[in-house]
């Protein structure tokens, strides 16, 4: 890709310039970022995956010291004879200028009854400037489901920067590194293997809510709001004020989600009475359940005035049903005569009688069956084409006992759905 910017033109002969890893950088990646092997067989005979040396461990501990070469190795009970795991980590430097964050691909090969070998292949360079401009040179990327679908034989070229890079480079990186005096001045001191390096050291540049909660030492929010960064916007300020009165939030993905909730309900998202709650799981339960019931209430608003553009069409096509009533020794079925009533079924009976529009149905008359002391029992839909009900249910869609009486006490009276559809 030929460059386009002053700064692309820069990357790219800088990019000409870069050595090859360090030694010390190297090491640290075979000796911490790597899981090494212990082949375990039957009759718990292991095998050293880095130095061959045989013992045997009978132990369920994960992880041992190997008694000859001392390294901390990860029991893998298997038949296989060869295992080829990989790993990526990240090395940061600056050159002429210019904040540059590494990413390599550490690839083992474990061989029964050899030493181990390590091979570190450079995939891509990340660059960023004191202005917070980002340009990317990489290898050149291949067709296929995964983001690292690498040619590893290519050269290393200025490329237009997207997520791919952002999420391969989202690694732990090596704790020694040097950075340009912006990135100091604003506050990257110590390690950064806590958070995705790159997004950390670009919005530490561009964005001094960031590098505000660096500087206050709040680590766990910098991890949070470095990958759910369009949450600062309306949290920054309950944030501010919750630092004020020495609340630190137990949980950020919660207390983010109650602030949203509590503005949402018209609450005063500045005020510690909501914002600082003793139990933070507790409030945000609280709070959710409310907004539940505030929800519902504006979409059952938002039903009742779409349902009364239809009740007059409701009212020509079932208002000669209105009549019907139909009664045994205990049961007493009538006909649901407005929108008011199917909303009242709907909220009495936790069904979708109301919500579902069975008003606006023409084929169908929904109708309510009581017991003597006129507590609802169940719903029932009688099909005027059919001639017969076609579905009775009572709380939370569930048959009563009295389910076969009311069907078969409704169909035996269709006669009077019938007359009254030939009335009109």
């Amino acid at each position: 890709m030929k460059p386009r910017t002053q700064f692309e033109k820069l990357v790219k002969i800088s990019n000409e310039k870069l050595a090859d890893i360090t030694p010390k950088a190297y090491d640290w990646a075979v000796r911490t970022q790597i899981d090494h092997i212990a082949f375990r067989t039957s009759g718990y005979k292991c095998t050293c995956g880095d130095c061959t040396h045989r013992f045997n461990y009978e132990g369920k501990a994960k992880s041992i010291k190997c008694p000859h070469c001392g390294r901390m190795v990860k029991i893998l009970d298997t038949n296989k004879r060869i295992l080829l795991p990989a790993v990526y980590f990240n090395t940061t430097e600056v050159l002429d200028n210019i904040q540059v964050l590494r990413t390599f691909r550490l690839n083992a090969t474990y061989r029964k009854g050899s030493e181990s070998s390590y091979e570190v292949i450079e995939v891509c360079r990340l660059w960023l400037n004191s202005k917070g401009q980002t340009a990317v040179t990489s290898r050149k990327r291949t067709l296929g489901y995964y983001l690292d679908n690498f040619n590893w034989s290519s050269e290393i070229e200025l490329k237009s920067l997207s997520e791919v890079y952002f999420a391969i480079s989202d690694c732990n990186t090596y704790p020694y590194f040097s950075a340009i005096p912006e990135l100091r001045r604003n506050g990257l001191k110590k390690s950064i293997s806590y958070c995705n390096p790159f997004l950390l050291m670009k919005y530490l540049l561009t964005d001094s809510r960031i590098e505000t909660l660096m500087k206050g030492g709040h680590t766990k929010a910098v991890r949070y709001f470095i990958n759910n960064h369009y949450r600062l916007r309306y949290c920054w300020d309950s944030l501010k004020v919750a630092y004020r009165r020495g609340y630190e939030p137990t949980d950020y993905s919660l207390w983010c989600n109650t602030i949203s909730i509590l503005d949402r309900l018209g609450r005063d998202i500045r005020n510690a009475k909501y914002i600082c709650p003793d139990n933070l799981k507790e409030a945000h339960d609280q709070w959710g359940r409310k907004y539940q019931q505030v929800e519902r209430i504006r979409i059952d608003r938002e039903q009742m005035i779409k349902a009364k553009k239809d009740e007059d069409k409701f009212i020509k096509e079932k208002s000669r049903f209105f009549n019907i009533v139909i009664k045994d020794s205990d049961i007493t079925i009538s006909v649901l005569n407005s929108i008011e009533e199917y909303r009242a079924e709907g909220d009495a009976m936790h069904h979708c009688v109301f919500s579902a529009s069975y008003y606006n149905i023409s084929d169908s008359v929904i109708l309510s069956a009581r017991d003597k002391d006129g507590r609802r029992i169940e719903t029932i839909e009688f099909s005027l084409t059919q001639g017969k009900v076609v579905q009775s249910r009572g709380v939370c869609n569930k048959n009563t006992e009295f389910h076969d009486r009311i069907v078969s006490l409704v169909n035996d009276n269709a006669s009077l759905f019938k007359k009254a559809k030939e009335s009109a």
